[in-house]
C-alpha cells in the first residue's frame, strides 16, 4: 500500500463528490442528507457483507466518465505513476468503481474476520502485480467508516507458498487477459498460486493469519491483528485500515489479502477505485 496524501484539487473533489450524489439522486432518489432514502432501493445488500453496498451502479460510473468530472482526477493519477514507476509502464482501465458504503451496524468496529481475498494470483518468478487498484477519497475515512483493510506483505508471504504448492492452469492465466495481456509468454508454464490458495495457505503455517479468519472481541483483535501483527521469514504482516481524507489516494496491490469492514458510523463513505494495468516493458 502506497498512500498519496492530497494529491487531488479540492474543489475537483467537491465537484465530483456533488456530481456523484446527483446521479444517485436521479437514479436512486439516493440523497446523502436524507438517513431515509438510503435504504430504499432494492439493489442494496441486505447486509450480509457487513456493509451495505449500492449494486446498479454500472450506468452511473459510466454516466460520470462521461460528464468528464473524471477526467482530471485521472491525469493526476497518471503523472503520479510516471513519477513513481516511469514513464509509458502503466495504463488504465476503462471501469471506474463506486465502493459507497452505507452505515450497517452498531456498536464498536471490529477486524473482519471473513470476506479476505486477494484479486489477482501470486506467480512464480514475476514480482510485480499485473494491475494496480487506485482508491480516491471523496469523504472523510476513517476507522468508524468502514475502510478496506489490507495485510501487508501477504503477497511476499505468499512468495514461498507458490514455489511449493504452486499449481499450473493457463485457464486462470486467461481469465485475467484484461489486466495480463502480453506479460505471461507462455501461460501453460507459468507455476501460480490461486486467488483463493492465500489466506489458508498462511494460516497453516502460523496461528496470526488463523486468528484473521476467526471471529472475536473488537479489542483483542485489533490489539493483535493491527497494533502488534506478525514477522515471519523476515516478512512483518499486519493489518492496515485505508483511511484518509478527500483528494487522498491510496495505491493497492491486488495479490494482499483484504476485505471491507463495517461502517459504524452514522454517515454513508465515498469511495472510487480505478485500476492501471502493467504494460510489457
Amino acid at each position: 500500500m502506497l498512500a498519496l496524501p492530497n494529491i487531488i484539487d479540492t474543489a475537483v473533489i467537491d465537484e465530483l463528490r456533488d456530481g456523484l450524489w446527483g446521479l444517485l439522486d436521479r437514479s436512486f432518489a439516493i440523497r446523502k442528507d436524507a438517513p431515509g432514502t438510503w435504504y430504499q432501493n432494492q439493489d442494496i445488500s441486505d447486509g450480509t457483507y457487513q456493509g451495505y453496498r449500492l449494486s446498479g451502479m454500472n450506468h452511473v460510473m459510466r454516466d460520470l466518465q462521461s460528464s468528464g468530472l473524471l477526467d482530471p482526477v485521472l491525469t493526476t493519477i497518471q503523472e503520479q505513476f510516471a513519477a513513481i514507476f516511469g514513464a509509458d509502464r502503466w495504463e488504465p482501465l476503462d471501469k471506474w468503481y463506486s465502493l459507497l458504503t452505507f452505515p450497517s451496524s452498531k456498536g464498536d468496529w471490529n477486524v473482519p474476520h471473513n470476506r479476505w481475498h486477494s484479486d489477482e494470483p501470486i506467480i512464480v518468478g514475476d514480482s510485480e502485480p499485473w494491475s494496480v487498484f487506485t482508491f480516491v477519497f471523496l469523504d472523510s475515512v476513517e476507522r468508524e467508516t468502514g475502510p478496506t483493510v489490507a495485510v501487508t506483505g501477504s503477497h511476499r508471504r505468499g512468495e514461498p507458498l507458490a514455489e511449493r504448492d504452486g499449481i499450473f492452469d493457463a485457464r486462470q492465466i486467461h481469465a485475467f487477459a484484461n489486466v495480463n495481456s502480453g506479460l505471461i509468454d507462455n501461460p501453460e508454464g507459468a507455476k501460480m498460486l490461486t486467488v483463493g490458495a492465500l489466506l489458508d495457505g498462511l494460516a497453516a503455517g502460523d496461528d496470526w493469519f488463523a486468528d484473521l479468519k476467526t471471529d472475536g472481541p473488537a479489542r483483542p483483535r485489533i490489539d493483535r491483528l493491527i497494533d502488534r501483527g506478525t514477522t515471519q521469514g523476515g516478512v512483518t504482516s499486519r493489518v492496515v485500515e485505508f483511511t484518509g481524507e478527500p483528494g487522498d489516494v491510496i495505491l493497492f496491490d491486488p495479490r494482499c489479502l483484504h476485505s471491507s469492514s463495517p461502517n459504524v458510523s452514522a454517515d454513508p463513505r465515498q469511495v472510487l477505485r480505478i485500476d492501471l494495468r502493467r504494460l510489457v516493458s
